[in-house]
C-alpha cells in the first residue's frame, strides 16, 4: 500500500490500483469495483489485500522475484512449469493456454525459468505501461 498510495491518503484510487493489476489494461477497472467491497470508489488496506490475494503470483514476482516465484509455482520440481501449473499463476481464464503457448518458445509443452522470465517480464511491463491509443485518422 505504501508503494503505490501516490497520496498517502490510506486508500487506492483507480490510476494508483493499475499498475498493481496485471491485467489491467482489459479488466482493471472490473478487478478495482469487485476489489471495493464498500463500494466508497477506493480501496482500502483491506480490501487490496484481499483483491491481491487472487493475483498473489504475479504480486509475488513483483516482491520476490521470478526464480523464488517459479520454484514455488514448479510443484513437481521437474524445473519446468506445465500448463496446469502456469494457470496459478496466469488466472486469465481462457486466456491461460494462448499466454502459455506464446511463452513457450521452444513449443516443448513446458516453460523453463528463462521462458518464464521472459514472459513475467512482458506481462509486468505491460501492466506498468499506459494504454496505447489508437491514432484516429
Amino acid at each position: 500500500m505504501k508503494i503505490v498510495d501516490r497520496d498517502r491518503d490510506g486508500k487506492l484510487t483507480l490510476e494508483e490500483f493499475k499498475p498493481l493489476d496485471v491485467q489491467a489494461k482489459h479488466h482493471g477497472e472490473e478487478h478495482f469495483k469487485r476489489g471495493d467491497a464498500n463500494q466508497d470508489g477506493f480501496l482500502d488496506k483491506e480490501e487490496l489485500a484481499v483483491e491481491l490475494a487472487q493475483k498473489q503470483t504475479w504480486f509475488m514476482i513483483l516482491c520476490e522475484g521470478v526464480e523464488p516465484c517459479f520454484a514455488r509455482l514448479d510443484a513437481d520440481r521437474n524445473g519446468k512449469l506445465d500448463a496446469k501449473e502456469y494457470r496459478k499463476v496466469s488466472r486469465m481464464g481462457g486466456h491461460s493456454e494462448q499466454h502459455f503457448r506464446s511463452a513457450d518458445t521452444d513449443k516443448d509443452g513446458f516453460l523453463n525459468l528463462k521462458e518464464f522470465a521472459a514472459h513475467a517480464e512482458a506481462k509486468l511491463d505491460s501492466a506498468a505501461s499506459p494504454k496505447k491509443r489508437k491514432k484516429q485518422q
